[in-house]
């Protein structure tokens, strides 16, 4: 465990942030300070190690996704089997968020969620049923937050919002594309200076991408939007593999 001695100005959150990790997690690993006190120069501050990333968390996030995909397919067998895949990689998965002191709010509704999601299934609700395949995937980056990561937990949520997008043109729902196309957007402009520069070709692909989607949904053009999110998607696939080959 790394230490640090504390500096003219800190603050708990200021330090967690410097060194990426929860404030929880520093609060944890200083029980002996208080976040309501002021601390004071000089001061040993224990900084925590992130955990690694448990392998039931990728295992949930995988067959949420591949869920989705069996439901289009209309393959409701293989959603059944995914969705007791989920059940059991979350009740191996809920000590080990406890552990990483994830809030509990963000459990519960990873449960609600699966609970949710596998009775649409069993009902054969298609679109309920990929609504809550996604919204597992939406606490998936919240979660991964507090532990070790290479790839930022950013690219997740703009793969998470681009299925959104879809879901809310195939439910008419414009006014809730343009708010997560908007989201997406805000989250982009934060993740795109966190890449190295020798991507720059991927940077300028995503950012056209990101355009021609917008463009689309101000149109209210139903097939351009479905097409332009996918292709906004395969462009987060990609993101995905440059930051993994640059943070490896």
């Amino acid at each position: 465990m790394r230490q640090y001695t504390v500096k003219p100005n800190d603050t708990l959150f200021m330090i967690a942030k410097q060194f990426g990790v929860p404030l929880v997690q520093l609060i944890k690993a200083n029980p002996e300070i208080s976040n309501t006190k002021p601390l004071y120069i000089g001061q040993i501050i224990n900084i925590p190690e992130l955990l690694p990333i448990p392998k039931q968390l990728d295992a949930i996030e995988s067959n949420a996704e591949d869920i989705i995909d069996d439901i289009y397919a209309a393959d409701w067998e293989k959603a059944v089997s995914k969705v007791n895949l989920i059940k059991t990689n979350m009740d191996e998965l809920t000590p080990l968020l406890k552990e990483a002191v994830v809030p509990a709010e963000l459990i519960s509704g990873m449960n609600l969620a699966i609970k949710n999601l596998e009775q649409n299934v069993i009902q054969k609700k298609a679109y309920s049923a990929i609504a809550q395949a996604n919204r597992i995937t939406m606490y998936i980056p919240d979660m991964l937050d507090y532990f070790k990561v290479i790839i930022p937990t950013d690219v997740i949520r703009l793969d998470y919002l681009g299925r959104q997008i879809i879901l809310n043109v195939e439910g008419n729902d414009w006014n809730e594309a343009n708010n997560n196309y908007i989201a997406a957007k805000k989250i982009w402009e934060r993740l795109k200076p966190q890449l190295d520069t020798k991507y720059s070709k991927d940077i300028e692909d995503f950012d056209q991408a990101t355009k021609t989607l917008g463009e689309s949904i101000n149109n209210k053009n139903y097939q351009n939007t479905i097409d332009n999110a996918n292709i906004l998607l395969d462009k987060v696939d990609v993101l995905e593999t440059d930051f993994k080959q640059q943070n490896t």
